[in-house]
């Protein structure tokens, strides 16, 4: 398996970002039993579920990780391993848009704007010679 590989706590199969599950139980405010599985794999006590392919996105993530900061953890290393195996997933680019637009964020830019004018410059160009025409 490669370092990023995810491997299925039921199973021990490899398991892709897009078809794992977050499953755990929740008493109260008390939360346990946290295992990252195959959607066929989720262990039959697990009252809640989240989908592991939105937490591999920056927003998803953190909403997930600040869903947990409101209950007590059980045992709280199985979620930690959890956290530490998706966060590749979170801070690696998929695609080469994404690369782009992050590369264009990395310095200031916005992607799609020419660099040294603004956003409000093109869009009064725009009008302007819209209104040229008439």
């Amino acid at each position: 398996m490669a370092e990023y590989d995810l491997v299925c706590d039921v199973c021990r199969e490899a398991l892709s970002a897009a078809d794992a599950l977050i499953s755990w139980t929740t008493e109260g405010q008390l939360e346990r039993g946290f295992a990252l599985t195959h959607t066929a794999h989720v262990p039959a006590g697990a009252t809640d579920r989240f989908d592991g392919r939105m937490v591999t996105s920056p927003n998803g993530y953190l909403r997930f990780v600040s869903e947990r900061l409101g209950h007590r953890v059980d045992d709280p290393e199985p979620l930690r391993a959890i956290l530490w195996a998706l966060a590749p997933y979170v801070v690696r680019p998929d695609n080469p848009a994404e690369m782009d637009a992050m590369r264009a964020a990395s310095f200031g830019a916005r992607l799609g704007v020419k660099p040294g004018t603004q956003p409000s410059a093109l869009a009064a160009g725009a009008q302007e010679k819209h209104e040229a025409g008439k």
